[in-house]
């Protein structure tokens, strides 16, 4: 396999150490727009037609990240007949369909197994597990970020701010961490999984999601006394009479501290998917970081040898989302108390705010978006089962 790489940034460099060990494949080209004095065993370019235009390279693994340029390379790289390789959950989130459809068409593979979950081999045993099962749902921790935010606050007793500078200090989040403690990035994850797990193509910004802005130290301390820990939860699952149909979701979750996902600590994963056949599997460890996601993209490579294709079905259906038929009881606290939906919201007291019966995903995800429009306060986590 001769390769040409994308980026050369943290994941970048992992990938171009990890491939360096290997006979069987090599990098030609380095596209960077710097000077890479440490790459000696390979051309640094910043011309992608030179790579494109190279008949040796048959394989791309663009790990630019955000969405441009990334779209316009991968797209160029496809039509170009060139196999793809990404970790770009953005990229693959948004442009699903289009560029699966791009990859079919040329009769290359695509493959974007680090885009959820980093170095957890988690879509590709998804993939192989619809082949045989029929998915109902997957779920789970997607984020490190939130992840080391929300237990910071759980098992040292750290307010939100507090937990989250922590966080930054220690590299573990941005400078600007909106795309993780608002549900961003766990949303690209969901709908990646959900597209893989159920043949489907979702839009992406049709998943509703909630991260954990607004939460308060005494959101955790209240719901800790009662055994329970607050997680960041993605879920995708079929619903309806027949599960004819798919929701997908992200939003702060109360779960029993006796269950896997309770015991999830610092910046580490679980995802777990449910199917016919096999039941519920988790899968865990490390969801990012140079080697680990370096790890997953240097997988694809090898499967892609071996000839193994694209991480889909063969089968893809345009699907909007269902969130009104998905429901569960919620914990929620707002000053938003003049609003209909509150008003007859069938509900029980409980610590700052309130225990409500199950509602609708749609229906909870709507009233916050409108308390925050309205400049009210608002935090809502959910208690589905598990």
């Amino acid at each position: 396999m001769v390769i040409g790489l994308f980026g050369f940034g943290t994941v970048g460099k992992g990938v171009f150490d990890i491939l360096a060990q290997r006979a069987d494949m090599r990098v030609k080209y380095v596209l960077d727009l710097r000077p890479l004095p440490e790459v000696t065993t390979a051309k640094v370019t910043r011309d992608l037609e030179e790579i494109l235009s190279d008949p040796e390279v048959d394989t791309v693994i663009e790990l630019i990240g955000g969405m441009n340029p990334a779209y316009q390379f991968v797209k160029k790289s496809l039509l170009a007949g060139k196999n793809v390789i990404t970790a770009n959950k953005l990229l693959l989130s948004t442009h699903y369909g289009e560029l699966v459809g791009l990859a079919k068409e040329k009769g290359v593979s695509l493959r974007f197994s680090a885009a959820a979950g980093g170095g957890i081999p988690w879509l590709v045993n998804l993939s192989r597990a619809a082949r045989v099962s029929r998915i109902a749902s997957v779920s789970g921790i997607m984020n490190g970020t939130t992840n080391y935010v929300l237990d910071s606050m759980d098992v040292l007793g750290k307010d939100f701010d507090e937990a989250l500078g922590e966080a930054q200090r220690l590299g573990f989040a941005e400078a600007d961490p909106s795309s993780d403690i608002d549900g961003l990035d766990t949303r690209h994850k969901t709908a990646l999984s959900a597209n893989v797990a159920f043949g489907v193509a979702v839009e992406d910004e049709a998943v509703d999601a909630f991260g954990i802005r607004f939460v308060k130290k005494l959101d955790t301390e209240y719901w800790k006394e009662k055994g329970y820990v607050l997680k960041l939860i993605g879920k995708a699952c079929r619903v309806g009479e027949k599960g004819e149909a798919v929701a997908a979701y992200v939003e702060p979750t109360l779960i029993p501290k006796d269950t896997p996902e309770g015991n999830i600590h610092g910046c580490d994963n679980i995802i777990s998917f449910e199917g016919s056949h096999i039941g519920k599997t988790h899968f865990i460890g490390a969801g990012a970081g140079r080697y680990p996601t370096g790890y997953a993209v240097v997988q694809d490579c090898v499967d892609v040898a071996a000839g193994l294709g694209g991480l889909y079905h063969e089968s893809l259906v345009p699907t909007p989302l269902s969130n009104c038929k998905a429901a569960h009881a919620y914990y929620l606290r707002t000053d938003f108390t003049s609003d209909p939906f509150f008003v007859r919201l069938e509900k029980t007291p409980a610590g700052e705010g309130w225990r409500t019966t199950a509602v609708s995903v749609s229906e909870m995800h709507d009233f916050a978006r409108r308390a925050l429009a309205h400049g009210k306060e608002v935090f809502f986590a959910g208690f589905p089962e598990f």
